[in-house]
């Protein structure tokens, strides 16, 4: 239920099957996480295949479907062509190279999406959702929840 319902909060704004697959996608992966899923299930190629069921057995959209086998995980980044503008396949293609390559860090994988430029502010929110939920409130670093409690 709560795959199909991040579907449809994406089809509020965007009327793009595109749109409603990726938040599918990436509400099934918030779900695992919460539900513990070690990182590697979460970045696993077959991630979409082994939770087929939450997608109600729907077939995603092509360009969502490359994304849920691992188009995100190039090495080289940026460098690599990960770019992190405000288009949602790009966006959360981004989000999740910076969660792959984080190397188990909160900040390092913050950090990768904002130096990736373009909409950093999309990709590190997108980020963040998917890396709060795995790591926890307590892997963010404290510097950070100082400074967001002060600026308020």
């Amino acid at each position: 239920m709560a795959v199909e319902y991040s579907g449809m909060s994406g089809k509020i704004t965007h009327g793009d099957v595109k749109v409603y697959d990726a938040c599918c996608y990436y509400g099934a992966l918030i779900v695992a996480a919460l539900g513990g899923a070690e990182k590697k299930e979460l970045t696993s190629k077959t991630f979409y295949n082994d939770h087929l069921a939450w997608f109600g057995n729907r077939i995603l959209h092509p360009d969502v479907m490359a994304i849920a086998r691992g188009s995100y995980q190039r090495k080289g980044g940026y460098d690599d062509g990960i770019r992190g503008k405000g288009y949602i396949i790009n966006a959360l293609e981004a989000a999740l190279w910076a969660f792959w390559s984080d190397e188990g860090s909160f900040e390092k994988g913050a950090l990768n999406a904002v130096n990736l430029g373009d909409d950093t502010d999309t990709t590190a929110a997108i980020y963040g959702q998917l890396a709060g939920a795995h790591y926890g409130y307590k892997k963010i670093p404290e510097k950070w929840l100082k400074e967001s409690s002060t600026s308020q």
